[in-house]
């Protein structure tokens, strides 16, 4: 009887510590991947708006904070679950939030008002349909955490909780600053660095395999090849079926209209094995105008050494004219789709260098590179004096440089907290934890 007990009392343990650390992973990534891009969430929350017709009792100023706490309180709630600690706080709100998303998910899922729910940024995609099941086993998972609160293993004491809720905040915190003062710290979008726009605009198709079917008395046969086996066989039709669905290009709407001339520059962007500087201005009347000295410096550059620069832009020729006017702006305006220039760069304005139809560097123009300054680098490759400024670190080196600055803090918080702990400490927690079980039981 003992033994059967015990056994039930460690499979609840097991069971209860899995939901909440499948939970934290999840929320953890969840507030991650939309943190990093704040103005992405921003846009999403904008379709939300628009789609149920909430213009007029929404005001879009609320959108962004509400981007940036909500991102903010998923990962917060992800760490406060992955350490233990708040275990009473963290298993409420955990079951609060999906008792919330679960409801709306199936709205989305019935009436399908945007394609994606947006719950992971652009990092995964879900259908709404996916997204509504996937959030029933977390609800059904955060129940149960509720319920089991007081067996949640805790890594950090109670003492030490402060510390790991200072250290999600000022995370995240730094996370959602870059991506909306410079760029998100990971690009999950088709126009990341390294992403070659040639794939991107492509579609794939779908593949099917057609048959070929005949009979012959009362027996069936389907063949890949046109030609029955013989003339004793009737010929019934062709059947086809479906090998792989096909998939449509990430990138869509690329194109760019010259606003002089018409002249579309998409093929040129994709094919010019050359440098080309591309100045995105999504929306001039809302655009930075703080660093107009270095996009003419770069403009000016570009002229001197023979390297295209364009502008491109959504906006009406009239603020364009302006934009001119003030700015003294000589380079050639391109118009483009709206959301095709938001998905290029997460700034207004910002630079791209495209080269042989692929992304080679990407700035906001607040950290463009300075080239005719006192650290202005020499040019020694044959390369643009700007592409010396130009990051190197890949998807897969920027995850793991955030990865290392996510776990080793909490790795020290959790030392300092073993290595400070009063004598007795450890026995304490035991005595809690076997009081709590028992009652539990």
């Amino acid at each position: 009887m003992a033994s059967a007990s015990k056994i039930k009392s460690r499979s609840v343990l097991l069971l209860t510590n899995l939901c909440r650390l499948l939970l934290a992973v999840v929320f953890i990534v969840s507030g991650f991947v939309k943190a990093v891009d704040p103005k992405g969430l921003l846009y999403k929350l904008q379709e939300y708006v628009s789609a149920f017709s909430l213009t007029d009792i929404i005001d879009s100023d609320w959108l962004m904070p509400a981007a940036v706490v909500l991102s903010a309180v998923e990962f917060v709630l992800g760490v406060l679950l992955l350490m233990g600690t708040c275990r009473r706080f963290s298993a409420i709100a955990t079951l609060f939030l999906m008792l919330l998303f679960t409801p709306w998910t199936l709205v989305l899922a019935i009436w399908n008002p945007v394609h994606d729910c947006g719950c992971f940024g652009d990092a995964f995609q879900l259908s709404n349909w996916a997204t509504f099941f996937k959030n029933v086993l977390l609800l059904v998972m955060a129940a149960y955490l509720w319920v089991k609160r007081s067996r949640i293993v805790r890594f950090v004491s109670t003492r030490g909780s402060w510390m790991v809720t200072l250290f999600a905040l000022v995370y995240i915190g730094t996370v959602e600053y870059i991506g909306l003062e410079h760029l998100p710290v990971m690009d999950f979008r088709p126009f990341h660095v390294g992403a070659d726009l040639n794939e991107g605009i492509r579609d794939i198709p779908a593949e099917y395999k057609m048959l070929y079917r005949y009979e012959k008395d009362g027996e069936v046969l389907e063949l890949e090849q046109e030609g029955a086996p013989d003339s004793t066989w009737n010929y019934l039709g062709t059947r086809t079926d479906l090998l792989s669905e096909g998939v449509p290009a990430r990138i869509q709407d690329f194109w760019f209209a010259g606003m002089d001339d018409g002249d579309d520059i998409s093929e040129t962007l994709l094919s010019d094995t050359n440098y080309i500087c591309l100045l995105v201005l999504e929306d001039v009347a809302r655009a930075d105008e703080s660093r107009v000295d270095k996009i003419n410096d770069m403009y000016d550059y570009c002229t001197d050494n023979g390297t295209a620069f364009y502008a491109l832009t959504s906006s009406l020729d009239d603020d364009v004219a302006l934009w001119k006017k003030h700015t003294g702006a000589e380079y050639p305006f391109y118009s483009g789709d709206n959301l095709l220039l938001k998905t290029m760069i997460r700034s207004n304005p910002g630079i791209l260098v495209l080269k042989g139809g692929k992304v080679v560097a990407k700035w906001n123009v607040v950290d463009a590179p300075d080239l005719y300054g006192d650290d202005a680098s020499a040019e020694d490759d044959g390369a643009p004096l700007f592409m010396h400024a130009a990051a190197n670190a890949g998807k897969l080196g920027k995850l793991f440089h955030w990865m290392f600055m996510f776990f080793t803090p909490l790795l020290i918080i959790f030392l300092v907290d073993v290595l400070t702990s009063p004598r007795g400490k450890k026995k304490q927690q035991q005595t809690e934890a076997s009081a709590e079980q028992n009652e539990q039981e």
